[in-house]
């Protein structure tokens, strides 16, 4: 059975974080169970938010632990006329974690029920046995649901009032949205706009294909090519490559890196340089595209650290890389070039494309924008 067939409302990843941001930041600290895939990234956002916030962050993965650990070992006092339960140290305490922060749940599905129960108490009370959750500190469920691989346990409905439940998934859009801001490898980023369907291959009804992509096995490739320059007769690389994706979809991959040398060189885009005509090879036209967003996004970054704004060279550069993205025959392709930019900075972007100094640079820009208006009107 299907998340959103149990009444469960569905979030991208993104929009999870943001629920958890705003309800944090609301003080309200009613417990966040966020249901969904393995891979998909709830976990990685969880502590990238807590670093963007600044406050502290524990994961506690429960598979690891038995119902003792969490209530605590139980022990006479002086006198021996009552119990005190000594406390295991992977909760959150102020002297050591910091008065704020998220305290993850994770693989809570994937549990005998016997340790779900144990958590009630936290979740409903915020506290356990002998010890109090700090006021500062939010608690987040995470957990795969029956068809979302792992080791499905069960989820009670008496658990499940206890929490805002939110089914999370992950989509192309929103991932390379945050692909985009997390230094994912221009061929990763390429790949998946190529072929979406690869970014999550897992199936639950598929007993024959042990590995499968996922936006962490994608992380993981990503991770391998950001400290190694592919090379396509390197045996050791591409075995590492396959190793995250699986064959099917890693050989796919590794057959797409191979026109890396093919594509058109960013650099020659943004110094507005002549450049030959990409044709109908969605290869290099989407390796190129990720490639060229991935340098004006860089140029962006160093001057927002160097100069606090943006400066006209790098403005003449990022109107040269849209004058090529809007050269492209295609206007899906048009529009994902750009939508994909935007969201490299987000309101940066917009800023600058707005510029009255950017239209005189790349004039396109404006005739594109008048003539395709319910684009934009859409974003």
């Amino acid at each position: 059975m299907d998340n959103s067939s149990r009444n469960i409302p569905i979030v991208t990843v993104e929009q999870f974080t943001k629920i958890i941001e705003m309800q944090y930041k609301e003080g309200l600290m009613r417990p966040i169970f966020g249901l969904g895939r393995g891979g998909i990234g709830k976990t990685e956002s969880i502590i990238d938010l807590a670093i963007k916030m600044g406050i502290g962050h524990i994961d506690i993965r429960l598979l690891m632990y038995n119902e003792g650990d969490l209530k605590g070992i139980p022990y006479p006092n002086e006198n021996h006329t009552f119990t005190i339960w000594l406390q295991n140290n992977i909760l959150p305490r102020i002297e050591r974690d910091g008065e704020r922060g998220f305290l993850v749940l994770d693989e809570i599905t994937s549990v005998p029920k016997s340790i779900r129960t144990a958590a009630y108490q936290l979740l409903n009370e915020r506290k356990l046995g002998e010890y109090i959750l700090p006021k500062g500190w939010m608690v987040i469920c995470l957990g795969n649901g029956e068809d979302d691989g792992g080791d499905y346990q069960g989820m009670e409905g008496n658990f499940l009032n206890r929490c805002s439940v939110l089914n999370v998934v992950q989509t192309v859009e929103s991932w390379k949205t945050w692909a985009m801001r997390s230094d994912i490898n221009y061929l990763v980023t390429g790949y998946v706009s190529w072929r979406e369907s690869d970014l999550h291959t897992y199936d639950p009804n598929s007993e024959s294909e042990l590995l499968f992509a996922s936006p962490r096995s994608w992380k993981a490739v990503s991770d391998i090519l950001n400290r190694n320059e592919y090379d396509e007769n390197d045996p050791i690389l591409n075995a590492r490559i396959l190793s995250n994706l699986g064959t099917r979809v890693g050989h796919q991959f590794i057959a797409y890196c191979k026109y890396k040398n093919s594509i058109v060189h960013p650099d020659d885009i943004i110094e507005g340089k002549p450049v030959r005509d990409v044709g109908d090879n969605l290869e290099i036209l989407f390796m190129t595209m990720q490639s060229l967003i991935k340098v004006m996004s860089d140029l962006i970054s160093t001057d927002k650290k160097n100069h606090g704004d943006i400066t006209k060279g790098t403005m003449q550069k990022c109107a040269n890389g849209i004058r090529w993205i809007l050269s492209l025959k295609a206007l899906e392709h048009k529009t994902m070039g750009l939508k994909d930019f935007i969201s490299t900075h987000g309101q940066i972007v917009r800023k600058m494309i707005v510029n009255p100094e950017f239209s005189v640079m790349c004039p396109e820009l404006s005739e594109f924008a008048k003539n395709n208006s319910i684009l934009f009107k859409r974003q």
